[in-house]
C-alpha cells in the first residue's frame, strides 16, 4: 500500500498561466491533478486561481509528476514576491510529518494541530 499524504495545493491568479506551461510539460503530472475527486478547481479563494486536494497520493521525490509539482512551487517561491503566488501542503501518515510552503490563501488553506476529543459518559 505504501505511507500516504494529504496534498492542497493553490495557485494565485497570476501565477496559473505558469502552472499550466509546467503540466503542459508532463502528460502524467496533468493526469495525476486532474485525476483526483474534484480535480482542478477554479475560483476557490479568489476569482482566476487554482485548487487541487488530493487525499491519500503517494508524494515522493522520483515520481515525474510529483516532481513537476514540486518544482512549479519551488521555482515560484524562489521568484520575487513568490511566496505570495502558491500555497502547498502536504500532511503525510506520521503526526510530525508536514510541510507548508507559501502564503497565498494561507488564511483560508491552513493546518489545524491534532486535538483531543474526550465524552464524558456519566
Amino acid at each position: 500500500m505504501g505511507y500516504r499524504s494529504q496534498v492542497a495545493i493553490a495557485i494565485h491568479p497570476d501565477k496559473v498561466a505558469d502552472f499550466l506551461v509546467a503540466l503542459s510539460t508532463s502528460e502524467k503530472a496533468l493526469q495525476l491533478c486532474q485525476g483526483w475527486d474534484k480535480g482542478i478547481q477554479t475560483d476557490i479563494f479568489m476569482k482566476g486561481d487554482l485548487f487541487i486536494e488530493m487525499d491519500g497520493i503517494k508524494w515522493y521525490e522520483g515520481y515525474e509528476s510529483i516532481d513537476v509539482i514540486d518544482k512549479f512551487v519551488a521555482d515560484t517561491i524562489d521568484e520575487d514576491n513568490g511566496w505570495d503566488m502558491v500555497r502547498f501542503i502536504r500532511i503525510g501518515e506520521e503526526l510530525d510529518d508536514v510541510k507548508l510552503c507559501g502564503e497565498y490563501a494561507s488564511e483560508f488553506l491552513c493546518v489545524t494541530p491534532p486535538s483531543m476529543y474526550i465524552e464524558e459518559q456519566f
